[in-house]
């Protein structure tokens, strides 16, 4: 310690300025990851710095003066820009000239990287028709404003587009986008207003370039029953919707790897089939499945009671949220054969058994685990992970089941949530745990505790 406080010490009585030494191009890169408003004061370091910030390739302006950011851009020489970033959380429409002003000089500097952010405005601002002929934009992020395309869409190099609460988002207005960005591979579609999508309309997403699609709508909003999602994408490698869409078709997805599945509808098993098996048919052959919700679980341990419903055969990796740990078990032994690694969430968090009963709690369950909880079949599984309130014991009987089942198990990994338990808990359910008969001698059982 005492020889780089001595370092410092010399460094500062010689009044040599390390930072200044270091090349234009790296101290560019520093540049770039400040505040605009940090940047240009930087120029008051030196004569070398004085005309420095105005070459860095990436401008962020977060919620600055209108005036300041035009200065700016006045005395800004890069010839070309990498990012360019505009946030306003008091945007007016007094303010649209101005933004439409610095679009353009977005655009004819071939900016790469566009982020516009206007918070809650209520869609203030329509989006001027000189961006959608930008064919330099590589990633594109817009938020709370409107679209109004009235030409070609000419995003030819994007690769990123990620769009949340759009004014005008149609499915008209989402095939012009796909057909106008031939190279697209990620798409993030966030909170889509359902007052642009009609009934009975064709939401259509189609592209041959796609490999990841985002849907997260939120579900006090209501997608008209009678609107069709379809999805056409035949190299689309990861689909996550966190949506309730009534008629979802995942029409030709034969490159599906990953799914992330939060979805519920209301209705009697039949009809809740019927609206599911659109999506179940194309993750049949996923090889990795998050299940973000009970709904599922409910669902498909129904179907199976009535023979309605096939194994996943090639999912390896499964990640579901879970209230009954008997259902769990009896899903994941009918639903995966392949499965290689379980990650399983409690949903209910509440401490349903005091401390002083646990002791009796646990025996009992393990001795009832015998008669009523299924024995899957896991020849494949290796990684179990589970998160779980302490005080609930239906757990262990769980994990005692996939211990005597699992014979190549490498890993068991057991979080529990402490609550307002008592230290000794913990203990009491980790020598519990511990001391279960293993099928795979080299398993590695491990209990930590998780503070709530």
């Amino acid at each position: 310690m005492d020889e780089w406080e001595d370092y410092g010490t010399a460094e500062a009585n010689s009044g040599r300025d390390r930072l200044s030494e270091l090349p234009d191009s790296l101290i560019l890169s520093i540049l770039s990851l400040l505040d605009m408003r940090d940047v240009v004061r930087t120029s008051i370091f030196s004569k070398r710095w004085r005309n420095l910030w105005s070459t860095i390739p990436c401008l962020e302006f977060i919620e600055q003066t209108p005036s300041t950011i035009s200065r700016v851009l006045s005395q800004w020489k890069c010839p070309k820009i990498l990012k360019f970033r505009l946030s306003f959380r008091n945007f007016t429409e007094g303010l649209s000239i101005d933004v439409d002003s610095w679009l353009l000089f977005a655009i004819e500097k071939q900016v790469g990287e566009l982020f516009l952010d206007f918070f809650n405005n209520v869609h203030v601002y329509s989006l001027p028709q000189s961006l959608y002929s930008c064919s330099s934009i590589t990633k594109l992020t817009l938020e709370d404003c409107t679209l109004r395309i009235e030409e070609n869409v000419q995003w030819n190099q994007l690769k990123i587009l990620k769009l949340g609460y759009l004014n005008r988002l149609s499915g008209d207005a989402m095939n012009q986008i796909l057909l106008g960005a031939p190279r697209l591979e990620e798409l993030v579609l966030e909170y889509i207003l359902y007052d642009d999508i009609g009934e009975n309309e064709n939401f259509n997403i189609r592209s041959t370039s796609l490999k990841m699609l985002t849907i997260r709508v939120d579900h006090d909003s209501h997608w008209p029953k009678t609107a069709v999602l379809r999805i056409w994408a035949p190299n689309l490698l990861t689909f996550s919707i966190d949506a309730i869409i009534y008629c979802t078709y995942l029409l030709d997805v034969p490159s599906l790897t990953h799914a992330i599945l939060d979805l519920s509808y209301d209705g009697d098993i039949a009809t809740r089939f019927e609206l599911f098996k659109h999506v179940f048919r194309g993750i049949r052959l996923v090889e990795k499945v998050e299940l973000l919700s009970n709904w599922f679980l409910e669902l498909l341990v129904e179907l199976k009671h009535q023979d309605m419903v096939m194994p996943l055969l090639d999912s390896k990796i499964v990640e579901l949220y879970y209230k009954d740990s008997k259902d769990m078990l009896d899903l994941v032994g009918m639903m995966f054969p392949k499965l290689e690694r379980l990650i399983v969430h409690q949903c209910n968090h509440k401490d349903i058994i005091s401390v002083e009963d646990l002791p009796i709690a646990i025996c009992y369950s393990l001795v009832s685990a015998k008669m009523t909880f299924p024995s899957p079949s896991l020849l494949h599984l290796k990684t179990f992970e589970a998160t779980c309130s302490m005080c609930d014991p239906s757990i262990i009987p769980a994990i005692g089941i996939l211990l005597e089942n699992a014979p190549v198990l490498e890993k068991m990994v057991i979080r529990l949530k402490r609550h307002k338990s008592d230290p000794k808990t913990f203990t009491l359910v980790r020598e519990a745990v511990l001391s279960m008969p293993r099928s795979s001698p080299t398993a590695q059982v491990i209990i930590s505790l998780v503070l709530i």
